[in-house]
């Protein structure tokens, strides 16, 4: 690769998420040891990724395996100048828990989890019944056969040498 795909991340800042995205438990030892630096320096660089959103450490699990009933992709399709609004409300409920704005034949695109078809219905009628929401398009979720929730961060390969 040519070039950082992230230059807001230094190459240590890179290499530390990288190492960590392998394994979210490495102990800030080790990657100071694997990095020639100190533990602290590790420490302090982890807090600014996590303060500043650029990183999250946490479990990633599969809703359907832990017994959730219903896991819904909704796929909408929102007047322009009401899109964010609409998002952010989706965004505010607690049942979603993934929320994105996007251009295509839909600008919007969530996934929740609800306790029942009611549930469900019950949400989406109160969160989609608006002038403002064109069309929408949802997607009971039966099995997951992929989820993906880490990113390789690209580093410059002549960086690495």
């Amino acid at each position: 690769m040519n070039q950082v795909t992230y230059p807001q991340l230094n190459e240590a800042d890179q290499r530390i998420v990288d190492m960590l995205r392998q394994d979210g438990r490495r102990p800030y030892r080790d990657i100071a040891r694997e990095l020639g630096v100190s533990e602290s320096m590790v420490r302090k660089r982890v807090g600014r990724l996590i303060e500043s959103g650029w990183m999250r450490i946490l479990a990633v699990t599969d809703p359907l395996q832990l017994g959730v009933p219903f896991l819904a992709t909704t796929y909408v399709k929102v007047r322009p100048a009401a899109l964010e609004a609409v998002a952010d409300a989706v965004a505010r409920e607690g049942a979603a828990r993934y929320v994105a704005i996007g251009v295509g034949n839909h600008n919007l695109v969530f996934e929740s989890l609800h306790s029942s078809a009611g549930d469900l219905h019950e949400f989406q009628q109160r969160l989609l019944s608006s002038d403002d929401v064109l069309s929408s398009e949802t997607i009971h979720v039966v099995d997951i056969k992929k989820s993906v929730w880490d990113w390789e961060i690209p580093v410059n390969k002549e960086e690495e040498a």
